[in-house]
């Protein structure tokens, strides 16, 4: 199999997977009523020792986005020489040859498709994937201000704002999604649904002992399977970098 149609098999895997893709479930009920003791707002940075290794999840949905190329390119009809679909003979023809029959056969013609080549990154159309990067990319100071009608995330990099029990349409990747957030216990939860793409969820809880701030990312499943992110971040009295523009 040429690189080529392996590229097309894998963009054709990752497309028609990312459409029929089953709808997320429905967002969490939250509140606009901050609980007592839900004080997240400061200065934290990120300890990585005790959060969760994002390279060890992308290294996970590599190894899945190979298994699900290569079950898609052996689903392909055989190719017949001017590289479109093979006429039924044909299709038997090539079963004989690889069945070890007597129609002197290329050793080519003698082996099953072939993974994706080197250089080709099985992620590169992942919706999942690049939800997952836009989180990686994040600086490891996070401020927090928080007051009654409202609660924002800097991390350096982007901020966002939001209002605690409220719902909005925002931009995505793909189009538009539906945006809730707000108070569920003690953490406050973000949930994004876009038209196409990933559900995603983040929740920002303070540790039991309130010295560490945990923030857990949830994406999808989507054309790939769920991803969950813990973070933990200890409150620093570092001075954070200045954030560039909001998203918001």
């Amino acid at each position: 199999m040429s690189i080529s149609r392996a590229r097309r098999v894998a963009f054709t895997f990752l497309f028609f997977a990312s459409v029929t893709a089953l709808p997320g479930c429905f967002g969490p009920r939250v509140s606009s009523e901050q609980p007592a003791g839900a004080h997240l707002q400061g200065v934290w940075k990120l300890n990585h020792s005790a959060s969760d290794d994002p390279q060890k999840i992308v290294q996970t949905l590599h190894d899945e986005a190979m298994k699900k190329i290569r079950h898609a390119m052996n689903a392909q009809p055989p190719m017949d020489a001017e590289g479109g679909p093979g006429s039924q003979q044909g299709g038997q023809h090539q079963s004989r040859r690889r069945g070890g029959g007597g129609y002197g056969g290329s050793q080519s013609d003698e082996l099953p498709p072939q993974a994706p080549g080197p250089g080709m990154d099985p992620l590169r159309n992942s919706p999942t994937m690049h939800a997952l990067r836009d989180v990686m990319q994040r600086s490891d100071y996070l401020t927090i201000r928080q007051s009654p009608d409202q609660i924002s995330f800097d991390y350096g990099n982007t901020a966002r704002s939001y209002t605690p029990g409220g719902h909005s349409v925002v931009s995505s990747e793909n189009g538009v999604a539906d945006q809730t957030s707000g108070w569920s216990g003690k953490e406050y939860t973000v949930y994004i649904k876009p038209q196409l793409g990933p559900v995603i969820m983040e929740e920002y809880a303070l540790s039991p002992d309130g010295k560490h701030l945990i923030v857990k990312t949830h994406i999808g499943p989507f054309e790939l399977s769920k991803v969950n992110l813990t973070r933990v971040y200890d409150a620093t009295d570092a001075v954070a970098p200045n954030s560039r523009p909001s998203n918001e």
